[in-house]
């Protein structure tokens, strides 16, 4: 009897103990082939583990609406809270969310700092992403991976932080094998982790909002509230009312 017990347990734990997909990754060489392969699950609604300028992160179509859920499942977030999105090349960012004149001299501004910029969203997206969200972010840094991902790919994906909500940010892949191998009772994972190693250390990628003629600063990044406050001051001058979350 004891016996069996020990063997149901163990068999319990296989069926938890759910097998990722992991593969090398050159992120600043990307193996064409890998790329392709990435662009092909995430068609498929599946989503991929990839490194970032910052931490691992998770990506998946936001205009997919399955895919979206299984992003919301598997980090156990808060469905209302926004997701950051990508897109490349960034004159396409416009098609989903609108712009104005600063923008193009807040990138040009901070093109060294990774940076999310939120702005009012269109209606060409979809309502079950970012639900009661005026603005939606984008990022506007991009790395070889997002040039030669998006060949394959025409529609904004979501860009989030390889971890359950509330724990830290990582930059391992086994720190990211960890949050989610042993998480889940049912076959919830990534179809495709791809392992760059051990990242750099660095603060999560800057968030600025730009909104009804103000530009708040949401997140830092690797720069403080002063610099921040002084650079875009100088940008944004007289025509819009400069605030912070920090």
């Amino acid at each position: 009897m004891v016996w069996f017990f020990v063997l149901l347990s163990a068999c319990f734990s296989c069926k938890i103990n759910i097998h990722m997909d992991i593969v090398s990754f050159n992120y600043s060489n990307p193996d064409p082939a890998t790329v392709k392969k990435v662009a092909e699950i995430i068609k498929a609604g599946g989503i991929v583990v990839v490194p970032t300028e910052t931490v691992y992160g998770i990506l998946g179509s936001a205009l997919n609406k399955k895919t979206v859920k299984k992003i919301v499942q598997l980090k156990k977030r808060n469905e209302k809270k926004g997701f950051d999105l990508t897109l490349y090349p960034p004159e396409k960012i416009f098609d989903y969310a609108e712009t104005n004149s600063l923008v193009p001299e807040i990138i040009e501004e901070f093109s060294e700092q990774p940076l999310s910029l939120a702005l009012p969203r269109k209606k060409s997206l979809p309502d079950f992403l970012n639900p009661d969200l005026k603005t939606v972010a984008f990022h506007f840094f991009f790395s070889k991976l997002d040039e030669e991902l998006f060949k394959y790919i025409d529609v904004p994906l979501i860009g989030t932080s390889a971890n359950i909500s509330n724990l830290p940010d990582t930059g391992s892949v086994e720190k990211v094998v960890d949050y989610f191998k042993n998480t889940f009772d049912r076959p919830l994972k990534p179809d495709l982790v791809l392992d760059s190693g051990k990242l750099k250390k660095r603060n999560p990628s800057a968030v600025i909002e730009i909104l009804d003629k103000k530009i708040r600063i949401v997140r830092g990044g690797d720069l403080t509230d002063k610099v921040w406050r002084k650079r875009l001051e100088k940008i944004g001058k007289e025509k819009f009312i400069i605030e912070n979350n920090l």
